[in-house]
C-alpha cells in the first residue's frame, strides 16, 4: 500500500513537471510567433496572404520554369505590366506583391522565391520599409539577411538590386533612401553574383529633382515612360547576368 502511494505521488509530481514544461514551451513558442509575424514597423508579415495565395494559384495552372529571371519586390515591380514584352526573349516572371517590405520578402521567401529556382533575381524593395518608419540602417540590415538567405538556399543564383527610387510623393524621404542605397551599394560592390543599379540615373531632372514625366497621378508609381526608362537602364544588365547562368530556362 505504501509502495502504491509512493508511485502515485511520483506520478503526480512528474505530471506536474511535464505540464509546467509544456506551458513554458508554449509560452516561448507564442512569443517567438509574435516576433516572426510582425516586422520592425509593427505590420503583420502575413497581411498580403491573399495575394500570395492568388500567385500560387496562378502557378498551379501554368508551366513553372526553372532558371527564369524572377522579378520580386514591391508595387514598383508588381505594376510593371509590360515586363515580359520589355525583356523578350528573356524568360521573366513577375512575383512582386502588394506594398511589400523586406521582412515580408523574407517571410514568404520559401513560397515566392526559392520554389522558382531562378537563374537571376531582380529585386526592388526597401522603399516601403523606410516609408513605414524603418531607419536606413534597419532597412540595410534586413536586406543583408534576405541576401544571405538567398545565398544559402540558391547559391548559384545571381541578383540585381534596383535602388530605392526618387519620387515626388516621397521626396521628403529621399535623403534616407540615398543613405540606405549607399549602404547596400557598398555591401554589394565587388561581391560575386551581385549587382547594384541606381535607378535615379533616369528619374531625376538636371536640377536634381524627381522628373514628373515618369510618374502616374499618384506621383509615386511609374507610368509607361518611367518603365521604358527603367528598361533602357536595367535590360542590358539582365542580359549580361542571365547569359552568365549558361543554362536556358526549362520546365520543372
Amino acid at each position: 500500500m505504501k509502495n502504491l502511494y509512493s508511485l502515485t505521488l511520483l506520478f503526480l509530481i512528474l505530471s506536474a513537471c511535464t505540464n509546467t514544461n509544456q506551458e513554458q514551451k508554449k509560452s516561448v513558442s507564442d512569443g517567438e510567433k509574435k516576433v516572426v509575424e510582425k516586422s520592425y514597423t509593427g505590420e503583420l508579415l502575413n497581411r498580403f496572404e491573399q495575394a500570395i495565395e492568388n500567385i500560387e494559384w496562378e502557378d498551379s495552372v501554368r508551366v513553372v520554369m526553372k532558371n527564369e529571371v524572377l522579378f520580386i519586390g514591391s508595387s514598383s515591380i508588381r505594376l510593371w505590366k509590360t515586363l515580359q514584352k520589355d525583356f523578350d526573349p528573356i524568360p521573366v516572371i513577375n512575383r512582386a506583391f502588394g506594398g511589400s517590405t523586406l521582412p515580408e520578402l523574407i517571410y514568404y521567401a520559401d513560397r515566392m522565391i526559392f520554389p522558382y529556382q531562378p537563374g537571376l533575381i531582380v529585386l526592388y524593395c526597401g522603399e516601403n520599409d523606410i516609408a513605414e518608419g524603418a531607419s536606413p540602417e534597419q532597412t540595410f540590415e534586413t536586406f543583408k539577411r534576405l541576401d544571405q538567405l538567398i545565398r544559402t538556399n540558391l547559391p548559384e543564383t545571381r541578383m540585381i538590386y534596383i535602388s530605392m527610387k526618387p519620387s515626388i510623393a516621397r521626396w521628403n524621404l529621399w535623403e534616407q533612401y540615398v543613405s540606405a542605397n549607399e549602404m547596400i551599394r557598398k555591401y554589394l560592390d565587388g561581391q560575386n553574383r551581385r549587382l547594384f543599379i541606381d535607378c535615379s540615373a533616369v528619374m531625376l531632372t538636371e536640377s536634381g529633382d524627381p522628373d514628373p514625366s515618369v510618374f502616374v497621378e499618384d506621383q509615386l508609381h511609374l507610368n509607361e515612360k518611367g518603365y521604358a526608362d527603367w528598361t533602357t537602364l536595367i535590360r542590358p544588365k539582365v542580359e549580361e547576368l542571365y547569359s552568365m547562368t549558361n543554362v536556358p530556362a526549362t520546365a520543372q
